[in-house]
C-alpha cells in the first residue's frame, strides 16, 4: 500500500524507548500495557487475536495492523520490522510480496530495487542471489547497514505463532507465478489460519480463490487502480471476504454498507492520534498503521473502542 504523505519523518527512528512525542515509552508501554488497557475496560495485549478467524469478528476491538512491520522504527518489508510489530503487541503485520527473476518470493514494495537497497533495476530481473547481496537497512538508519532484502519463506517463519500477516501480493508479480508460490509456501507452513492475502491486482485474489480457496484474501482498493467504482462492488465481484482502502475514502456510509455484508473494512495509513480517533469513530475494523505503538495507547484510553462500529 502506498502511503499519504510518503515515509515518516526520521525523528521518529529515535523514538523507540523514548516516546517522546506519545509521553510514554514503546519498552515502558509495553511493561504496562496490560494493567493500564484492563483499567479501561479493554484488553489490548492479552487479547491479540491468535487466528485470522478471530482477527476478522466484527464484534471486536479495532485491529492494529503494523504497516510494511513497525516501519516508524525499522526499514520496512525486513525481519527487523517484523520482530518490532511483534515486540510492540501488534495485531497483525502487513507487508508486500513480489517474485525474483528465478521465481522466489520475496518482500519489497516497489517495483524496483532502488529506494530501498543499494542495488537498480526491477526486482523481477534479479535473481534471489544477486537481491540477498543488497543491504536494505542503511537506508533508513546506520543501525540497520546490512538488513537483507528477506523472503516470504523467513519471514513467514519469523511470525508462526507470534503474529498474523497480512501478505500483500503486487500486481506487476501477479503474471510472474507469484500466487501459486505465496500459496504454496503459507500451505506448507501449515499457516493457512494465520495469514490473509491481499491485493489491488483482482486477478491475483481470483486466482488465490481458485488455487488455495481456504486462504482468506481481502481486497485492496483505489479509486485511480478501479476507475472509481464502488469499493463495495469490487470485492463483491472477487468474493474476498474484506476492504482495505485509504483512510481518505473511507465513510461511515461505506464502513456501514461492508459491514452488513459481513466484510471488515481497514484503512491505511493512519499515523496521527486525531486521524486514529477519527477512523475509531468511523467503525473501521482495522487500522493500518507505521506507528502501531501510537495506536495501541489511543485505543487503551478509548473504552468505546469496541462498539463504534455501525450497528455493532
Amino acid at each position: 500500500m502506498n502511503q499519504v504523505g510518503g515515509h515518516p519523518p526520521r525523528s521518529l527512528h529515535t523514538s523507540f524507548t523514548s516516546g517522546a512525542d506519545d509521553g510514554v515509552g514503546v519498552r515502558r508501554f509495553c511493561s504496562l500495557a496490560v494493567p493500564l488497557v484492563l483499567s479501561c475496560g479493554l484488553v489490548v495485549a492479552d487479547e491479540r487475536p491468535a487466528t485470522v478467524a478471530a482477527f476478522m469478528r466484527l464484534d471486536s476491538r479495532t485491529r492494529v495492523v503494523a504497516h510494511r512491520g513497525f516501519s516508524a522504527q525499522a526499514p520496512e518489508n525486513t525481519v527487523a520490522a517484523i520482530r518490532r510489530a511483534i515486540e510492540i503487541g501488534a495485531d497483525m503485520a502487513e507487508f508486500d510480496v513480489t517474485v525474483t527473476a528465478d521465481g522466489h518470493v520475496i518482500c519489497l514494495h516497489d517495483e524496483t530495487l532502488d529506494r530501498t537497497t543499494d542495488g537498480r533495476g526491477a526486482a523481477t530481473d534479479r535473481t534471489l542471489a544477486e537481491i540477498r547481496r543488497l543491504d536494505a537497512g542503511s537506508w533508513f538508519a546506520a543501525e540497520f547497514a546490512g538488513e537483507p532484502v528477506p523472503t516470504l519463506a523467513e519471514m513467514l517463519d519469523v511470525a508462526d505463532g507470534r503474529i498474523l500477516l497480512n501478505v500483500e501480493i503486487k500486481p506487476e508479480a501477479v503474471s510472474h507465478g507469484v500466487v501459486d508460490a505465496v500459496a504454496r509456501l503459507i500451505r506448507d507452513r501449515k499457516m493457512v489460519d494465520r495469514v490473509v492475502v491481499s491485493s489491488f491486482a483482482p486477478e491475483a485474489l481470483r486466482q488465490m480463490k481458485v488455487i488455495a480457496p481456504e486462504i482468506v484474501t481481502i481486497s485492496l482498493f483505489n479509486d485511480e487502480l478501479h476507475d472509481g467504482r464502488d469499493p463495495l462492488e469490487i470485492v463483491m465481484e472477487v468474493g474476498s471476504r474484506g476492504l482495505n482502502l485509504s483512510a481518505d475514502r473511507a465513510t461511515a456510509e461505506l464502513v456501514g454498507r461492508c459491514r452488513a455484508h459481513g466484510l471488515p473494512v481497514g484503512v491505511y495509513t493512519v499515523n496521527s492520534k486525531r486521524r486514529m480517533n477519527r477512523m475509531i469513530a468511523l467503525g473501521v475494523h482495522a487500522i493500518f498503521t507505521d506507528r502501531p505503538d501510537r495506536l495501541i495507547g489511543v485505543l487503551a484510553v478509548r473504552s468505546d473502542a469496541p462498539s463504534t462500529a455501525p450497528g455493532a
